[in-house]
């Protein structure tokens, strides 16, 4: 199997993790499409030096945070918030939920890093998984997630989500 086939076969099994990032890290549709054209490329151009090492959803995840926090950091946005209606398509096994929207309405108003642990957490990660993905120790995520946790429940009761 070529390089393109393989690389063209994880995106097709794994391309939810770039739009969810994409989602998180774009406010408009198109700002979206913007950014995850800039993943693939991303993703595409460092597949070569792909190990294996990690599982391939692990290393597109940081690839795609990579990404999407550089893009913010590039073009100097504040947070951006995603609108009710794109909160919902963040994940298509959830069914119409209240609640659900106003987590990713309160998560688009996190700073960059907030919104990469708390995605990779709700993705069902390990606190090493996630560690491994942003560089930081399970311990420290711990001690983000409870914060990210806390700054949550106040923009929900805050905001009125």
């Amino acid at each position: 199997m070529s390089l393109q086939d393989r690389f063209t076969a994880e995106i097709k099994a794994n391309h939810r993790i770039i739009r969810k990032v994409c989602l998180i890290y774009a406010g408009t549709k198109d700002d979206q499409e913007d950014l995850f054209q800039e993943c693939l490329y991303n993703a595409w151009k460092a597949f070569p030096d792909f190990r294996m090492e990690a599982k391939f959803s692990t290393w597109l995840y940081k690839v795609a945070l990579n990404t999407a926090l550089y893009h913010q950091r590039k073009n100097k946005s504040p947070a951006l918030e995603v609108g009710f209606e794109m909160a919902y398509h963040l994940s298509t096994e959830q069914e119409d939920n209240d609640h659900f929207d106003q987590l990713y309405q309160a998560i688009s108003i996190l700073n960059g890093i907030e919104k990469s642990v708390i995605l990779l957490h709700l993705e069902g990660m390990s606190y090493r998984e996630i560690g491994e993905i942003t560089g930081f120790t399970e311990t420290n995520i711990g001690a983000k997630l409870t914060r990210i946790k806390e700054k949550l429940k106040k923009i929900i009761i805050k905001d009125g989500f």
